[in-house]
């Protein structure tokens, strides 16, 4: 059921209040445990827009009662101005209270207008549009009819009607509203400066290069010291840097604006920012991080009873929710999202929301609410004149009405939705009308895929001239898909290879930011365990000047205990540097720390420790009402004095403990643990234990983390690797079949020659054999048949002899090739050899081999070496000349001096072009990937030649004259183990 309470204070309705005596609001919310003192503000006109806890006098529900009758209509109101967020149910009492306080009182005109801006307030946060916008002109009236009407409060009118026309969808009006608030705030700094935040805020939507040309430098120069202009300076930096894809600066700008907005008790914007960074930490990949967030907005909004805050919570949950792959719990949420909303959906956000329901509509294949989702958001996005989202809205549509079999209106809503792309340059978003177009298309023509082909791959085309983004998959997948319904496996082929491209380098992409957001998580944990620490320092500064100089040693060595615990990579070593910091600290006979295991549903308790002794681990069952295990349910430090009463919770074997500490290992609600100091002494640990340990296990649940992550990051880092071993090993095993081929055809010659020589002796030898038999061999025919045959026979022998010799010379080379063994061989001609063995493969086309080698002899890993020219000379005869322009290959090798030796591989072909000559060597990088290379040729050669030879490679190269790889390396090779497998650039 929807909740929607109407604080109309304009129709002087009273409401009775009946509060159970000793009754308590939110204690977060009550300073000095609801006991502050109670002056009169009779004479104060200007209550701040938002106030802290220090600034603020909070009332709990059983003083209403007890000073209803002592309290001036100021008080009242003025505490109403400030509860209106913090506590909008409490604000509505007080102003009910004001009425019949104010019923008899006189004067107050300010105060009264105060009173009327905080109903409108009220009414507009609960949804009640109408009666805010009806309080907002009688304000305004009243204001417009005063000689000398109060600046300030003029200024808080104007930004309460952008608050207004913001929630009614007018932004430009709500821009003009924001710039009069500035003007009429000139004389007050904090409330100004909250104005030019949240117009800031507007602008970047629209112009977000405009906006930070305008505003970056003015906000650098300012004071920006009040929460609540905080909150919305804040704001406004965060949107700047998310606009621009800098979701991790965008996380820590909203998340000090979160804390600001909550301690100035601005839980709109609060609630705003929270679902905010949930949507950054779902663009850095980090999900569970993201609804984390969305869920505090979500609870926020629900303890309001706002519509549209829970409404837009629930919405920005289903979108990750989506992510998730959830589908069925996303739809619910979007449906409950949408009974918040009702009518009142008028700003940027609900478009979104309806685009976002919309897809999931699709994606379920219900095509008919699906277009009544876009059409909404379409219809929205125009008149807030929002282009950004009215562009996916009739994409959105397009796909829909296509579905449905409304092809035309399915191609006109994909056709306008590229031409607003093209017109405002949003590519992205020209590629999505175009997929949607294409679908049209291929409907419309019967699942012929020729012109959603042509579509798609206009579609390619924009997405490669956008600098740094990645195409998806789906985009290639879809081609490759349709070129193979038209039978042209080689272009289908092609797609598909980009598709797993594109999959792989956006899988990067996602690891990269998880990375990214992980850095976040850790930095604003340290964060507030500093932020901790310095407000202790500042409590014990106030009560104990005496322990300054203990607590700021303290300080700084418990920074030094931080960098030592986060720098542990494992948590042998993390539990082990935790003990012996907590040991020198505080008191401490056992210390344990256990881990939580969500799969069985345990606390592992790994580390144990009593009175220096390890004890052995043990296991305690999360659900059980065992301390450890209520600490990590609760997320909550738990610290129990037993002195001599019995403790429950003692474990058999060990001694009694009078003072127990139990604390989470948290990352915000992420809890992964417990650690848990105890002592025999009584009352072991006041506030300055409380400190350190606090601060030690904020840095102990950072280390594990940490630990966590470069546990998986290895063994990432270690399956790479072995898969690029593998390949590594398959491109050796290509270059030896690359010669096994050149051999094969080298050796098919002679043996040709040799058969048909042995053909005709054999036929010579029956001949004779016949004559012989008729008596008719004559000493003429015997002369000639035995020439004949010494000459055949002469043939069949060098011919077998070429053979067996070729055969002998690619035994070796093959052996080279397949062993990891160094030895003595002749320079000179162990590379004839090779490039004997090669010449096939390289001189098929009219390439020709030409040898120039000096005589060397040489101490070093001959199979290293035949990959490397063999590699070399592949890599020419497949990119240096063209298959009907043949050219030469020259292999020179020289002495440089007594110790090291250089030999150049040379071509006089079409060159390589600058851009791609400094990439030649990375993996995987290769411009015949069409064609079916790995990329791992000349990236192979670079590991032998820099690792196994111990020498080095370079490659010159000058477009359209040729190329030189250049090798040096030593005669002799010193003992060398390899220790990388990526070359590495100056």
């Amino acid at each position: 059921m929807l909740l929607r309470d109407s604080f109309s204070f304009l129709k002087s309705v009273v409401i009775q209040v009946h509060l159970p005596l000793g009754s308590t609001h939110d204690p977060m919310l009550t300073g000095n445990n609801g006991r502050w003192p109670m002056p009169s503000f009779a004479s104060d006109i200007h209550p701040e827009y938002f106030s802290g806890i220090d600034g603020a006098v909070w009332l709990d529900e059983q003083l209403i009662e007890r000073h209803k009758s002592a309290r001036s209509y100021a008080d009242l109101v003025r505490h109403a101005w400030y509860l209106r967020q913090r506590d909008s149910r409490l604000a509505g009492e007080l102003l009910s209270i004001a009425q019949e306080v104010g019923a008899g009182e006189p004067g107050g005109v300010d105060w009264r207008l105060r009173a009327l801006l905080t109903g409108a307030e009220l009414s507009r946060l609960h949804g009640d549009i109408v009666d805010a916008e009806a309080a907002l002109e009688q304000v305004g009236e009243q204001l417009d009819r005063l000689d000398q009407a109060d600046i300030i409060l003029l200024g808080d009118w104007s930004f309460l009607s952008a608050e207004l026309s913001l929630a009614k969808g007018r932004t430009s009006d709500a821009q003009a509203h924001l710039s009069d608030a500035i003007a009429h705030y000139a004389g007050d700094d904090t409330r100004r400066l909250m104005a030019e935040g949240a117009l800031a805020f507007q602008q970047q939507y629209e112009r977000p290069i405009e906006a930070q040309r305008r505003w970056d430098d003015h906000f650098a120069q300012a004071l920006v010291a009040h929460p609540a202009t905080q909150a919305y300076v804040q704001a406004y930096r965060g949107s700047i840097c998310f606009q621009f894809g800098q979701f991790p600066d965008a996380i820590r700008r909203w998340t000090d604006g979160y804390e600001a907005a909550l301690t100035a008790g601005a839980l709109s914007m609060a609630i705003q920012l929270a679902a905010m960074i949930g949507s950054s930490f779902a663009n850095l990949y980090d999900l569970p991080t993201a609804m984390e967030w969305k869920e505090r907005a979500y609870d926020l909004a629900k303890g309001t009873r706002w519509p549209f805050s829970v409404g837009m919570t629930l919405a920005s949950m289903a979108e990750t929710t989506v992510t998730l792959q959830n589908h069925v719990r996303a739809r619910e949420l979007f449906e409950e999202a949408l009974t918040y909303i009702g009518d009142n959906a008028n700003t940027r956000r609900h478009v979104i929301l309806f685009n976002a329901y919309g897809n999931l509509l699709l994606e379920l294949r219900n095509p008919e609410e699906a277009l009544s989702l876009f059409d909404r958001g379409r219809a929205l996005a125009q008149t807030l004149d929002q282009p950004d989202i009215e562009a996916p809205s009739l994409a959105g549509a397009a796909l829909a009405l296509a579905r449905q079999g409304d092809l035309e209106g399915a191609r006109q809503a994909a056709e306008r939705s590229r031409l607003l792309a093209v017109e405002h340059q949003y590519p992205y978003h020209e590629i999505q009308a175009l997929q949607a177009l294409a679908e049209v298309q291929k409907i419309h023509d019967h699942g012929d895929p020729r012109r959603a082909i042509a579509t798609l791959e206009e579609a390619v085309t924009i997405a490669n001239t956008m600098d740094r983004f990645v195409v998806r998959s789906d985009l290639f997948s879809a081609l490759a898909v349709n070129y193979e319904s038209l039978g042209d496996h080689e272009r289908a082929l092609h797609y598909e290879r980009r598709s797993r491209e594109s999959w792989q380098r956006n899988f990067d992409r996602q690891n990269g930011a998880r990375i990214q957001a992980l850095q976040v998580r850790f930095d604003t944990a340290r964060a507030k365990a500093e932020a901790e620490h310095h407000r202790k320092l500042a409590e014990a500064e106030a009560t104990r000047a005496a322990e300054l100089d203990r607590a700021n040693q303290t300080l700084e060595r418990l920074g030094a205990i931080g960098q030592e615990i986060t720098a542990r990579l494992d948590g042998e070593s993390v539990f082990t540097t935790l003990s012996r910091h907590l040991h020198d600290l505080m008191h401490a006979n056992t210390l344990f720390v256990g881990l939580k295991d969500e799969a069985n549903q345990v606390i592992d308790i790994r580390y144990r420790t009593e009175d220096g002794k390890r004890l052995p681990p043990r296991q305690v069952p999360l659900a059980s009402d065992n301390l450890s295990a209520r600490c990590v349910r609760d997320n909550e430090e738990i610290l129990v004095a037993w002195g001599d009463r019995v403790n429950p919770n003692s474990v058999a074997g060990t001694r009694h403990m009078r003072t127990v500490l139990f604390r989470p290992l948290a990352l915000g609600s992420r809890v992964l643990g417990v650690v848990s100091v105890q002592s025999d002494r009584p009352n072991a640990y006041g506030p300055r234990e409380l400190l350190i340990f606090r601060t030690i296990c904020a840095y102990g649940a950072i280390a594990m983390a940490n630990a966590e992550a470069y546990q998986q990051l290895d063994r990432a880092v270690g399956e790479t690797r072995e898969a690029l071993q593998r390949l590594v090993q398959q491109e050796k095993m290509a270059a030896l079949g690359q010669l096994v081929a050149g051999v094969a055809h080298e050796v098919n010659t002679p043996l040709g020659v040799t058969l048909s020589a042995v053909s005709q002796l054999n036929d010579s030898i029956r001949h004779l054999h016949g004559q012989v038999e008729k008596g008719l061999l004559t000493r003429s025919v015997l002369t000639e048949a035995l020439d004949n045959g010494r000459e055949l026979a002469a043939l069949a022998q060098r011919n077998v002899t070429r053979a067996a010799d070729m055969i002998r010379t690619f035994k070796g080379v093959a052996v080279d090739h397949g062993s990891d063994e160094r030895r003595v061989f002749e320079l000179g001609e162990y590379l004839s050899e090779i490039m004997s063995l090669i010449r096939a493969r390289v001189a098929g086309n009219g390439n020709r081999i030409e040898i120039d080698v000096a005589p060397i002899q040489m101490d070093t890993y001959p199979g290293a070496l035949a990959q490397v020219i063999t590699n070399l000379v592949a890599n020419i005869a497949d990119h240096a000349y063209a298959p009907d322009r043949p050219g030469r290959i020259i292999l020179r090798g020289r002495s440089l001096d007594a110790y090291m030796v250089e030999i150049a591989v040379v071509d006089q072909g079409i060159g390589i072009p600058g851009d791609i000559l400094p990439k030649v060597f990375d993996p995987f990088f290769t411009t015949r990937r069409a064609a079916g290379s790995m990329g791992l040729g000349l990236h192979v050669v670079f590991n032998q030649v820099t690792q196994r030879l111990n020498g080095s490679i370079t490659i010159d190269s000058v477009l359209g004259q040729g190329t030189v790889a250049t090798v040096r390396i030593p005669r002799e090779v010193p003992g060398f183990v390899p220790a990388a497998f990526f070359p590495v650039h100056a």
